[in-house]
């Protein structure tokens, strides 16, 4: 059975929601968007603030999850983390920017967290 991207794409968001939430921390928001772009999963405990960007896939076929997201992604996430922390006022010093990369095939996923991911 297929299955689209989007809802593909939502359940690896939900699987990185819950795997932060197991952390310890509280879901801020999810699929916050501004003009520069969308923060899947935005994240606290206490002062530490995660904006984490999910790539779900279901295989290495053609590469790592991770490896989609493209100095052009990157810059437009970088900018929409910024965007978010003004228009809310955070004044945090304790800001990362993460990418959480998901593999899910037909019996298990494989979350990897790549923290402050450059």
């Amino acid at each position: 059975m297929l299955v689209s991207n989007q809802s593909f794409g939502k359940s690896g968001e939900d699987i990185a929601a819950l795997f932060f939430e197991e952390k310890g921390y509280s879901i801020v928001d999810r699929n916050w968007r501004c003009k520069f772009g969308e923060i899947d999963v935005i994240a606290r405990k206490n002062d530490e603030w995660r904006f984490i960007e999910v790539k779900t896939r279901g295989s290495t076929r053609y590469g790592q999850p991770e490896e989609s997201l493209t100095p052009r992604k990157r810059e437009h996430f970088y900018k929409a983390i910024q965007w978010y922390t003004l228009e809310n006022n955070i004044a945090s010093q304790d800001i990362h920017a993460d990418v959480v990369a998901i593999i899910i095939n037909e019996k298990e996923f494989d979350v990897r967290w790549l923290p402050d991911a450059n």
